[in-house]
């Protein structure tokens, strides 16, 4: 009898020591997830070092955009919200060819002159706003 109360004793250990760890485990991706999302509200163009950052300043981008509320264009903050990093490629290609009818009836300039890795640099930057 004092076995299966020893292994009885034992198992509750264990199922307390899983709960506790399955607890901290969850605390930590909460404290990571606010903490990304801290980030997206303290990211601003003007104090980065991103490539992509560098890409409007440089460009004619803030002309049309701006970091968290509409302009011309839609804030980089609403862009952020409504894609992923599975659009890179067709929002840079978007930002190279121009176009409309995705935001309302303004028009994307196009910028044939940005490659298109800077383009996609510059969509890695503004998805960080999500």
């Amino acid at each position: 009898m004092s076995f299966l109360l020893a292994g009885c004793g034992g198992n509750s250990t264990n199922q307390k020591s899983t709960a506790d760890t399955v607890l901290a485990d969850s605390a930590a991706v909460t404290k990571t997830h606010d903490s990304a999302r801290e980030n997206s509200n303290t990211i601003s163009i003007m104090t980065s070092t991103d490539e992509g950052a560098a890409l409007i300043v440089k460009n004619d981008c803030r002309n049309c955009h701006k970091e968290r509320e509409k302009l011309i264009g839609p804030a980089f903050s609403e862009v952020a919200k409504r894609y992923g990093h599975y659009d890179i490629d067709s929002l840079a290609a978007k930002i190279i060819k121009g176009g409309s009818g995705h935001w309302g009836d303004a028009p994307m300039s196009p910028h044939p002159s940005l490659s298109m890795t800077d383009a996609s640099a510059i969509v890695r930057f503004i998805l960080k706003y999500k």
